[in-house]
């Protein structure tokens, strides 16, 4: 009796510890991006290196499938309008997907800049995968931020998330 009582006990702990280890904080900190933006996420996501070469902005959660980039791009080294950097970033998503689809733009205005996101899903390499595209235009630079997530029910899920992160932008 006492070994099924021990045993059972354990079993108990060990559940209780690995339900406990799932649950996530809803605080969020702010992230300074080599002091040219700032963005707002979740506790839940940690600095990610290697999502995309260069940018100065990388979180996520593999967990929950939740990434995150932001890159400053100086204006005055560009040589397209921001309707041609929108356009070429959706053209290289489209081309990594199965039948994308994309929304309407929406201009969307966020503490000290104007912006411009679009939102694109699609299957890559045979699973659903949603994006969140924004192209702000501050003072200084052009701010690109991503964030992406895997399935309808993700892309759900997060949503709120998702628009808390975009909506807390600015320009340092």
């Amino acid at each position: 009796m006492k070994k099924y009582f021990a045993s059972g006990l354990s079993c108990f702990m060990c559940l209780t510890f690995w339900l406990s280890s799932c649950n996530y904080s809803n605080e969020y900190q702010t992230i300074n991006a080599n002091n040219k933006f700032s963005l707002s996420i979740p506790q839940w996501m940690k600095e990610e290196k290697g999502l995309k070469e260069g940018a100065d902005f990388q979180y996520a959660n593999r967990f929950r499938n939740v990434y995150a980039i932001g890159e400053a791009m100086n204006k005055t080294d560009l040589k397209r309008t921001n309707s041609e950097i929108i356009y070429n970033n959706l053209n290289i998503l489209r081309k990594a997907m199965t039948n994308p689809i994309v929304t309407d733009s929406v201009d969307i205005t966020d503490g000290n800049a104007k912006g411009t996101r679009v939102e694109i899903y699609g299957k890559m390499k045979g699973e659903n995968i949603y994006f969140s595209e924004v192209l702000f235009e501050g003072s200084k630079n052009i701010y690109h931020i991503s964030i992406w997530t895997r399935s309808e029910n993700r892309k759900l899920r997060f949503k709120e998330d998702i628009n808390k992160i975009i909506t807390s932008f600015k320009e340092i």
